[in-house]
């Protein structure tokens, strides 16, 4: 790609000392040939394509001797108010940006002593102020397979288990959302709150 805008580059001021032509408005063959030149190298640059703002991430690891992957969007603090604002107290959240956050577990496992069949589950979060998080796993994680996008289409009768974590907050700052496999369990952060639960094998 350099190369091409190189020899472009050059390719005027060639022609020019070859005797390239003037028009009539006093506009050289060179002149009108360097324009085409800069007009095709801003195409190319308004084609790069930006990185998304909530970029999608995955996290995986072995916790108690088994696989878990957890794939999210992934959004960042920005200055914003997020806890009760942005995400607001009280109402299911993906958990993430964009797509429902999807966990999967390679083997049968126990997720905060509750028997959670092999498979990929919805990962939902219930923030709630001053008390404990709901955290929830529903049958229904893909926009392909199964029609849903984040949790606005969260079906209750499709959850295979509830349970409630103790956020912590804390002094520090997480500017992008994460999600982490540990030897225990899962943990997540973003802005100042920070909750973790526990995944065994069976």
């Amino acid at each position: 790609m350099l190369k091409k805008i190189s020899y472009l580059l050059i390719a005027p001021v060639l022609l020019f000392s070859c005797g390239g032509g003037e028009a009539a408005d006093g506009v050289t063959d060179a002149d009108s040939t360097l324009q085409e030149v800069v007009e095709n190298v801003e195409d190319e640059t308004d084609k790069t394509p930006k990185p998304p703002k909530s970029p999608r991430l995955q996290a995986t690891g072995i916790a108690d001797g088994v696989q878990v992957d957890v794939d999210f969007g992934s959004p960042y603090v920005k200055g914003r108010t997020i806890w009760g604002d942005l995400v607001p107290y009280g109402k299911i959240w993906r958990a993430g940006a964009n797509d429902a956050t999807a966990i999967t577990f390679a083997a049968n496992v126990k997720v905060n002593g509750a028997n959670v069949a092999a498979g990929t589950y919805a990962l939902f979060v219930t923030p709630k102020e001053n008390a404990d998080w709901t955290i929830t796993l529903n049958e229904e994680w893909s926009k392909e397979i199964h029609g849903v996008w984040g949790a606005y289409d969260h079906k209750p009768e499709k959850d295979v288990l509830n349970f409630d974590v103790t956020p912590i907050f804390t002094e520090n700052n997480v500017e992008s959302l994460t999600f982490a496999v540990t030897e225990t369990g899962v943990s997540f952060a973003w802005e100042k709150a920070i909750f973790d639960f526990t995944v065994a094998a069976q």
